[in-house]
């Protein structure tokens, strides 16, 4: 028995004499507090104050709990009392928060949000970064969900001492406890669960508005081209520009790079291959990525290709506009006028505001004046190049694109091969091709199906040219083609078809969608359909492109290990470089299984564990150990602790997860090939465990009956 006090919402105390008291604490979660008594007279004050907003206090550590259910059972003579509490910290969800943040804020600022006007208060543990929460706002909610929702951005976890709540990157201590099976603790078992891994996932980084001129590229004049998009189109002759630049480019000769994969790479990330290429020659040094701003590869040389262009466009898509009046080979005076009137003339998504932010000599050039006589002039260099390509000012056309473009673009590339997670021409699936279409109009899309379906309003046939044909569910389905009009299809079938035109009778699809922006290109003119679904803003005027973009596969997504097991998409509205998009993606994929230790048996008394000392709380960690090779670190996600010393009750722990790295698995193959190397050449005969059921009862007759 433990005697708890106990005191009602008008202030008055007793004590409940309980049993069983089981307190359980969880990681990220409120404590709460079990326990049993009965309604006899050493109870019966107690029993009557049984309410709502009574406080019950564990005595052990004087942590107060609310009632939170009360199941009395009646007996013979008494009612037994079954009692659930919930730590007072559950009282934040009494106070509803209209008060919102957003942007990037501090821990501080948030926790002030939490707390501001109510009884608790915090304590922030450790040093920890700001978050960034976008367009997003924290608040305008209860005070129990604006913790959860602070712990998740932050990243952080929480403790509580009655109304303080401490805040940490990380709660527990390392190293804590050893359980040894057959010393301290028995049997110890591993569930391993793959059903939820994912091994590559695809991702995007904040929005940026990017205006389709549908062409628009101006090389009229220096200034002229320096206002056209990044994305613009220039109408140069591409093979010979790309035959040119194959010749040209230090890069390209260092690097061994297939000038045309680099020229798809460019475009669907949405830069203007014309003036990427134009540019690199203009910058070119051999030793150095894409470009000189660049001092190392990256990785591959495409990957070094969108990591330039998600750097040209978080450049030129600024919000303000900040000449690089200055550089190492000299500078000239800073012209708030002349500034000024740049940011109105180079507007967002301009090659011009990439240009005078990246490049002194592009400034001076502008400016008319030159910090360095020596230094030559970047645009004027990039108009003569993209000319000597046979390229010219392109005017916007009228409707975007027009009826038989689309399908006509589309049926060059019958015959390209099957390639599961491919976006390329080198090789691609079924969302991979209708992707690589849509994004060559300036239309963003990106894998899978499940994506892509959701890109516009669901309609039926008759189809029109562009409309994105799918096979399964809207949801979950497994399949997508290209309308190339009202009777036929294009696909990137299987690896044994490739990509192939057929008629739409021989397959006809479950349901079909239509982009906005799309059909306004098919039909000539502005977008007037009614896509009222449409997830996102894909008129005809603005597409969206982001800051940033990529894929991250995990070292288990190789061919020889799992393969690629796609996750859903992730997307963030403040992430604006590549580096921190592909940390993300990274913590979002789960590339190992969901695994839980559990045990027979404990023993947690010190006098019982042969002199190991143990410290149990959540968030410690610690080692499983057996006979069996089992010899891992976990921590305690969940713990129960029974106060009465008299219970039969036993405490509990919940080991947490153990993420396995693809050491792992790497040395989980050399034993299995090792085993194989030493099993029989033909199967021997196993013969199964002996089990209960197999052995024989045996009839003993009693000593006085056999001499009987």
């Amino acid at each position: 028995m433990l005697n708890l006090p106990i005191r009602s919402p008008a202030g008055k105390e007793a004590t409940v004499q309980a049993y069983n008291v089981a307190v359980t604490d969880t990681l990220k979660s409120f404590p709460t507090m079990n326990f049993s008594f009965i309604g006899d007279g050493v109870n019966e004050a107690a029993e009557k104050m049984i309410m709502p907003r009574v406080i019950i206090t564990d005595p052990t550590t004087g942590q107060q709990y609310r009632i939170a259910s009360s199941n009395p059972v009646p007996t013979a003579r008494f009612r037994v009392y079954a009692i659930t509490t919930i730590h007072i910290a559950h009282d934040l969800h009494d106070y509803y928060i209209e008060n919102t943040v957003t942007g990037s804020q501090s821990l501080k600022a948030c926790c002030d949000l939490l707390t501001g006007g109510t009884k608790f208060k915090y304590s922030i543990d450790d040093n920890i970064s700001d978050h960034d929460f976008g367009s997003d706002s924290l608040g305008n909610a209860h005070g129990d969900d604006i913790l959860s929702s602070i712990a998740s951005a932050f990243d952080i976890e929480y403790w509580f001492d009655n109304c303080t709540i401490h805040f940490a990157k990380e709660i527990g201590k390392k190293d804590s406890f050893v359980f040894i099976d057959r010393v301290n603790t028995s049997k110890i078992q591993v569930n391993e669960d793959y059903t939820t891994i994912t091994t590559a996932i695809k991702g995007t980084g904040k929005q940026i508005e990017v205006q389709n001129n549908g062409g628009n590229g101006n090389l009229d004049s220096v200034e002229g081209f320096a206002k056209s998009m990044i994305n613009a189109d220039f109408g140069v002759n591409k093979q010979q520009m790309c035959q040119d630049f194959a010749n040209r480019s230090q890069k390209v000769q260092a690097r061994g790079v297939d000038v045309n994969r680099l020229y798809d790479t460019i475009k669907n990330a949405g830069v203007s291959p014309e003036w990427f290429f134009a540019y690199e020659l203009q910058e070119q040094n051999a030793n150095m990525g894409w470009l000189n701003h660049w001092s190392y590869p990256h990785g591959d040389p495409y990957n070094d290709a969108v990591v330039v262009c998600n750097w040209i466009k978080s450049i030129a898509y600024s919000d303000t506009l900040n000449p690089a009046w200055s550089a190492a080979e000299g500078s000239i005076s800073p012209d708030p006028s002349l500034q000024s009137k740049w940011e109105q003339d180079y507007g967002k998504g301009t090659i011009g505001r990439l240009y005078l932010q990246a490049t002194a000599a592009a400034v001076w050039e502008l400016a008319g004046r030159s910090g360095n006589a020596s230094m030559g002039k970047p645009l004027a260099g990039c108009v003569s190049t993209i000319k000597g390509w046979g390229g010219h000012t392109v005017q916007a056309p009228s409707g975007g694109g027009g009826s038989g473009q689309i399908a006509a673009f589309a049926r060059q590339y019958a015959g390209v091969p099957y390639v599961w997670g491919g976006n390329s021409p080198s090789g691609w699936d079924c969302s991979g091709f209708v992707a690589y279409v849509y994004n060559h109009f300036g239309i963003p899309m990106h894998q899978p199906t499940t994506y892509e379906e959701y890109q516009g309003q669901v309609v039926g046939p008759p189809y029109q040219e562009g409309d994105m044909l799918f096979w399964g569910a809207r949801g979950n389905t497994y399949h997508v083609a290209l309308a190339l009009d009202s009777n036929t299809l294009e696909m990137a079938a299987n690896p044994e078809r490739g990509t192939v035109i057929q008629a739409i009778s021989a397959w006809p699809p479950d349901f079909a969608v239509r982009n906005s922006a799309m059909a306004a290109k098919v039909s000539g003119g502005d977008d007037s359909s009614d896509d009222s679904s449409s997830d996102t803003d894909t008129s005809s005027d603005t597409t969206t492109q982001y800051t940033c973009q990529g894929e991250y596969d995990s070292p288990m997504a190789a061919d020889d290990k799992w393969g690629k097991i796609w996750a859903d998409p992730f997307s963030s509205d403040t992430i604006t470089d590549q580096d921190t998009l592909m940390a993300a993606l990274k913590k979002q994929v789960h590339d190992y299984p969901d695994v839980q230790y559990t045990t027979d048996w404990i023993t947690f008394k010190d006098a019982f564990s042969h002199g190991i000392k143990n410290e149990i709380a959540v968030g410690n960690y610690g080692y499983l150990r057996d006979r069996y090779g089992i010899d891992v670190n976990v921590r305690i996600q969940s713990y129960t602790r029974y106060r009465d010393r008299d219970t039969t009750q036993t405490d509990t722990v919940t080991f947490g997860n153990k993420i396995f790295g693809i050491d792992e698995w790497n040395n989980r193959e050399n034993q299995a090939n090792a085993a194989l190397h030493k099993a029989p050449k033909k199967p021997e005969t196993v013969t199964p465990p002996v089990t209960f059921d197999d052995i024989q009862t045996i009839n003993v007759k009693k000593e006085s009956e056999e001499n009987g």
